[in-house]
């Protein structure tokens, strides 16, 4: 018999849950959070994410939801995260003791009548600790692996050397930008908000695609939810219009910058999206980000 237990999450465990995740995991975000996961709306997911305990000891969380895939029934990574997956204490990163922990999970899940499992792991990028047993341990309970490609900016030099490794194109579009006055800020209004989510639409409508958050949700992450997550950035002209913003979410255990959304628009004489993506890395610097991702 296995020495852990795996039990469905309910909403008195959001406290537990949430300090788990973010103080006691090796791999956990603000993303795999009730406070971040909760801002869906009742009954948009069938929420069936799983809380693991060794004996009386919470050791492992995974958001995730009943859905299904190619007409099976699945227990998916929650849908409402870019990430998640199995989120893990440090105890555990051991393989023997991450294969038994797996093999309780999977077992529960057929018991509960599951067909399939997916899960989307938190990547090296953003976690705290290294992954390998975890991967190991996965594979070894029969999960295959599927790897997206990302884009990530090391911060490893001061801003001078940084610009110095700008390709010449870039080098002379930044310059221009500077020499046409365009300066960056925060966004801070819910207008400002408003100017840069129908920016990001008309960015999005020539992919025949909308942004995965509403605008009410992204104030909210401003507002409220992600007060100290979410920064809003916005470039504009001297004249006040804002012709680029970017929607950045800081992961702070793993001191990483990332790009969740970017925005431009035309502009004559110069070409915003240098300036915003200088305006990124500056910003990365300035919170003592080790690294800028700019996702898959």
């Amino acid at each position: 018999m296995s020495a852990f237990s795996v039990l469905p999450y309910t909403e008195e465990q959001q406290e537990r849950w949430d300090r788990f995740v973010m103080e006691q995991s090796a791999n956990g975000t603000f993303l795999q959070t009730r406070r971040f996961l909760n801002y869906h709306p009742a009954g948009r997911f069938r929420d069936d994410s799983r809380m693991i305990f060794h004996k009386q000891e919470l050791v492992a969380v995974c958001p995730a939801a009943d859905g299904r895939i190619d007409g099976r029934r699945a227990f998916r990574s929650h849908p409402g995260s870019t990430f998640g997956g199995l989120i893990v204490a440090p105890s555990l990163q051991r393989a023997p003791k991450l294969v038994e922990l797996v093999s309780a999970l999977n077992g529960q899940l057929l018991a509960d009548g599951y067909e399939l499992a997916e899960l989307k792991q938190t990547s090296a990028l953003f976690s705290r600790q290294p992954d390998e047993a975890l991967e190991y341990a996965l594979y070894q309970q029969g999960y295959t692996q599927e790897t997206e490609i990302s884009c990530w900016l090391p911060l490893d030099r001061p801003y001078d050397e940084l610009r110095k490794a700008y390709s010449f194109n870039k080098r002379y579009d930044l310059k221009k930008c500077v020499k046409a006055g365009l300066i960056d800020r925060p966004l801070h209004t819910h207008d400002e908000l408003s100017v840069f989510y129908s920016l990001l639409c008309q960015n999005l409508r020539k992919f025949d695609a909308t942004p995965v958050h509403t605008l009410r949700e992204l104030v909210d992450f401003h507002d409220v939810r992600l007060c100290d997550e979410a920064r809003f950035l916005g470039v504009f002209t001297p004249e006040g219009e804002m012709v680029a913003g970017a929607c950045l979410f800081w992961f702070c255990q793993a001191r990483v910058l990332h790009t969740q959304y970017l925005a431009t628009a035309p502009l004559k004489g110069c070409v915003p999206s240098t300036y915003l993506y200088d305006s990124v890395v500056r910003a990365g610097l300035n919170l003592g980000a080790r690294c800028v991702s700019f996702g898959t």
